[in-house]
């Protein structure tokens, strides 16, 4: 049984278990999304605190993107949402030192390992949902920045979908804001990009997705990155390239 908190920290530890509680339950499918969790007063009773320590930890609850309070009504579960982690990852490319290159290298280790199962399990829809963005970028080589960057970014989504990995779709669904960032700051390098060396490489993924090789997929991602690395570096050289940004 929960004793009622006498200090900060027997506060703390109560709004943690039930927090834990409430995420237990979702995790075990006892809560769905869609259902209304018990009012403050029966989930007090229930586990025995106070409804200050509950309200505390449905604001946690909430802050996580697990429940959704709304004033008057019943605070319900909501299905899985990566907006907590897009918060903190659009926070933290744009604060940390070197925001930009360690923003392509996650990219880089994810993507990587996308394009090789997205070889090996792509079905035919998939693959022309990527070959769709592609024809995209290919119209845009010489023309409209903005739809460039939005056939590239929509590549790389497809690319992702054709994984049949649900936890990768996922975290390229809350990597997006960060794939914009790092795709506008290199398309901006107007003097440094070749975007008609982009759509060849672009393309050498897809002929590896239509050729269900695997390898060949990750050697095309491996390579596509690889050419971002000088632009990448003088744009670390001379930070006066993203005042444009």
């Amino acid at each position: 049984m929960l004793e009622t908190p006498t200090t900060t920290s027997d506060k703390q530890r109560l709004t943690e278990t039930v927090t834990q509680f409430v995420i237990d339950r979702v995790s075990q499918k006892v809560f769905r999304p869609g259902d209304s969790l018990p009012s403050e007063a029966d989930l007090a009773r229930q586990l025995n605190v106070s409804k200050p320590v509950v309200r505390e930890a449905l604001g946690r609850l909430a802050a996580l993107g697990i429940v959704q309070i709304q004033q008057g009504k019943p605070t319900t579960i909501q299905g899985l949402t990566v907006a907590p982690l897009d918060q903190f990852l659009r926070l933290a490319v744009r604060t940390i030192d070197n925001g930009l290159r360690e923003a392509i290298e996650l990219r880089r280790a994810v993507e990587t390992e996308i394009a090789a199962l997205a070889a090996e399990r792509a079905t035919p829809f998939q693959i022309e949902q990527v070959e769709i963005a592609l024809d995209k970028m290919k119209r845009n080589i010489n023309g409209s920045l903005e739809q460039w960057l939005q056939a590239d970014f929509a590549f790389h989504v497809a690319l992702a979908r054709c994984s049949d990995n649900t936890l990768f779709e996922h975290f390229m669904e809350a990597l997006g804001d960060t794939i914009r960032f790092t795709q506008r700051a290199l398309g901006l390098q107007r003097d440094l990009r070749d975007p008609e060396a982009t759509y060849a490489r672009h393309k050498v993924i897809v002929d590896a997705l239509k050729a269900k090789d695997p390898a060949a997929a990750r050697a095309a991602m491996i390579t596509h990155f690889a050419f971002t690395d000088a632009v990448v570096a003088e744009i670390a050289r001379d930070h006066r390239r993203l005042d444009r940004f």
